[in-house]
């Protein structure tokens, strides 16, 4: 049998509440805010985690509109993601991740509403990000439509 898995490999270093991260030739800078006690330097882990979601959907869609033959132009996407700070904090009867996240997708195409939500179903489905997401019990809710 051929193992087909694939490795991602991250490597970081801190400052304080600042990481540098290095994912293959890429660097990427998280922080936090001032107010949290960071120096602002870059997205914070749940703003980078919700950019990470989008992103997968979004190579998801592609690929999934190759195989559909499905006209993409574009994706125009709005993310928001809500969790109570009491689980960060230490409350163990609060999760400490996203209770919930809304996802707008305006999908430039020439294609119908019905290939629309064809293509959101296989997204749904596929994408490794949002599956992750949804089997941790967050409450997903998706719109997309026509640009």
């Amino acid at each position: 049998m051929v193992n087909n898995k694939m490795k991602f490999t991250v490597n970081a270093k801190t400052d304080g509440f600042a990481l540098t991260a290095k994912a293959g030739k890429h660097e990427l800078v998280l922080d936090e805010s001032e107010k949290l006690g960071g120096k602002d330097s870059g997205p914070n882990p749940m703003q980078t985690a919700l950019a990470a979601l989008v992103s997968c959907e979004n190579v998801t869609a592609n690929m999934a509109a190759r195989e559909m033959d499905f006209d993409l132009k574009c994706l125009t996407i709005n993310i928001s993601g809500s969790f109570d700070p009491r689980g960060f904090m230490g409350d163990a009867s609060v999760q400490p991740y996203f209770e919930e996240v809304t996802i707008n997708v305006k999908v430039d195409t020439t294609e119908s509403i019905e290939r629309i939500q064809a293509i959101k179903e296989q997204v749904e489905a596929r994408c490794p990000i949002y599956t992750l997401f949804k089997a941790a019990g967050v409450k997903m809710n998706d719109t997309w439509v026509k640009a």
